[in-house]
């Protein structure tokens, strides 16, 4: 979003072409998640422990793990996941089908763990979804966004199997 708004500016304002570079914006991205991981991060654990939603503690662990777990709140993944997709939506290009299926992989995930950590919360124990319910989801939810993805992607990229570090080592699949 502020990634597109920035660009509409980079043949009047020159310096603004460093927003055209994925290195500063992730550096961007990682700054900004940071800073609200910070300052949304205390007041939520506190409200969360205020209010009692404390995480519950498997009775099978080790004694020492049992008594530092007591009081320790829980939906901690809501505080990153939110950092993680504003800022996301800040600096990402929201136009890359390949970040649309990052944001459907990484939100469609997060609510299958806000469901774990939700019926741990209601029924009070540490059972959360039984997990071949969530072996199930997870499944589903990445054959979907597969499908999807490969429905609207260009089928060049997708046969093509690429090397970090290694720019002309590129396998045609």
């Amino acid at each position: 979003m502020l990634y597109q708004f920035l660009l509409n500016f980079v043949d009047t304002f020159g310096f603004l072409n460093v927003f055209k570079y994925l290195t500063f914006r992730t550096g961007l991205s990682f700054f900004t998640s940071f800073l609200i991981v910070l300052i949304i991060g205390g007041p939520f654990i506190k409200f969360f422990s205020n209010q009692k939603i404390l995480n519950p503690i498997r009775d099978d662990g080790p004694e020492d793990h049992i008594i530092k777990k007591i009081g320790t709140p829980t939906m901690g993944g809501v505080i990153i996941l939110f950092g993680l997709l504003v800022s996301v939506i800040f600096w990402a290009d929201l136009s890359s089908k390949n970040i649309l299926f990052c944001i459907y992989i990484t939100i469609s995930f997060g609510l299958l763990g806000a469901l774990d950590d939700y019926k741990k919360i209601k029924y009070n124990n540490s059972q959360g979804i039984s997990s071949k319910f969530k072996i199930f989801a997870q499944i589903l939810l990445a054959i979907i966004g597969v499908s999807v993805f490969v429905y609207f992607s260009d089928y060049q990229n997708l046969t093509n199997l690429y090397f970090p570090f290694f720019k002309n080592l590129i396998i045609n699949l």
